[in-house]
């Protein structure tokens, strides 16, 4: 395992039971420092990341920083394109253990991710 392909959240996820995607993007940054300051820049991140990960296969991305969760659900630029759900990574652990408040987390999304756990079973 390097520093440039880091695998502990690969392996959480494919724990959870989700299809692990690899991509190119999982380690670049989002710009969360710079999202008071630099706006453009932080919204330009987000769109490649958004890109690329949707053009791995990806159905939405799972985040172990709160500022990337943040900036990743409320600055993508959709593009004609559905925006993609964005996951703290503790949100899917408390869905999959079975936490009954876990659902009502999801209503505090800005892209909302209860279409795409529905086609999955899992709402």
């Amino acid at each position: 395992m390097s520093r440039k392909n880091p695998q502990s959240m690969d392996i959480l996820m494919d724990a959870l039971g989700a299809e692990v995607v690899d991509w190119s993007g999982k380690v670049d940054c989002c710009g969360g420092s710079l999202a008071l300051t630099k706006r453009d820049i932080v919204v330009k991140l987000v769109s490649q990341i958004v890109d690329m990960a949707r053009g791995a296969g990806a159905e939405a991305i799972v985040t172990a920083c709160p500022l990337c969760m943040a900036n990743l659900d409320s600055r993508q630029n959709h593009k004609g394109e559905k925006p993609l759900p964005i996951f703290y990574f503790s949100e899917l652990m408390g869905l999959a253990f079975g936490l009954s408040e876990a659902r009502g987390w999801f209503k505090k999304h800005l892209v909302s991710p209860v279409a795409l756990l529905a086609s999955h079973s899992l709402s």
